[in-house]
């Protein structure tokens, strides 16, 4: 692959990994206020940890998907 095709691999990766982190914190956020009674420091360090964690997960995984679809394989 060429530097273009890196470079925008790259970038769709990081845009869907950090899109799918994002939904996993907000589906987190909503749930925890609707079910109540947490502290507001176990509410914002549920988020982080949440965030952290399906970045840590979905990286790979969807960086490995995006270069594949590059190639032409997917």
């Amino acid at each position: 692959m060429d530097a273009a095709v890196d470079k925008r691999v790259v970038w769709l990766s990081a845009l869907w990994y950090l899109g799918i982190s994002l939904a996993v914190v907000a589906v987190f956020l909503i749930l925890v206020r609707w079910v109540g009674g947490y502290p507001a420091a176990a509410i914002y360090g549920g988020a982080v940890w949440s965030f952290l964690l399906s970045m840590i997960v979905t990286m790979p995984v969807v960086t490995s998907y995006v270069k594949r679809r590059a190639r032409g394989k997917g």
